[in-house]
């Protein structure tokens, strides 16, 4: 059972909470997401290792059109290219200590006409000058995770309203 989503704005900043008690749930969300998605969204996953911010992105290829078995952490390779309905991105900074946009061919990724979902996005050095939506996975007890999506900038708040809209 999900908890009722809440929305709330901080600080000029868009936020959209909900909290998922599986796995399940979570990929769920991540399908829900890529329903709203058109391309060309840049997408900041935090959290935890074992959060689910790699379970939250096969969600989201496979609302995508694409196999969720397909997807794996990318952890040794950085970044994983996949084609469906939206080509996806899949990066990953966690080997990183921090990267920059000129790093790895990142803007190449990042400004592209595909979806780009970026795992561990804060160690990328210019996140806060991105437009992006964030989405912030945390533990909220054994199968529970609270699951944050925050936007600040014009193109983030849009992605935000329209998930928001649909689902709320």
């Amino acid at each position: 059972m999900v908890r009722t989503p809440t929305s709330e704005t901080q600080d000029s900043v868009a936020v959209f909470v909900i909290e998922s008690n599986s796995p399940h749930e979570t990929k769920n969300w991540g399908r829900r997401l890529a329903s709203v998605l058109e391309g060309g969204e840049l997408l900041g996953l935090i959290g935890d290792l074992g959060a689910g911010k790699t379970c939250f992105i096969k969600g989201l290829a496979r609302g995508l059109s694409l196999r969720e078995e397909d997807i794996l952490s990318p952890t040794f390779t950085m970044i994983q290219e996949h084609h469906g309905r939206v080509a996806l991105y899949h990066i990953d900074l966690y080997r990183l200590d921090e990267a920059g946009l000129d790093d790895l061919g990142l803007r190449e990724y990042l400004f592209s006409e595909g979806v780009a979902a970026v795992e561990w996005f804060e160690r990328l050095r210019e996140a806060d000058e991105l437009d992006y939506l964030s989405v912030n996975i945390s533990y909220s007890g054994a199968n529970r995770r609270r699951i944050e999506f925050r936007a600040a900038r014009e193109r983030g708040t849009l992605l935000l309203n329209r998930l928001r809209n649909r689902f709320a």
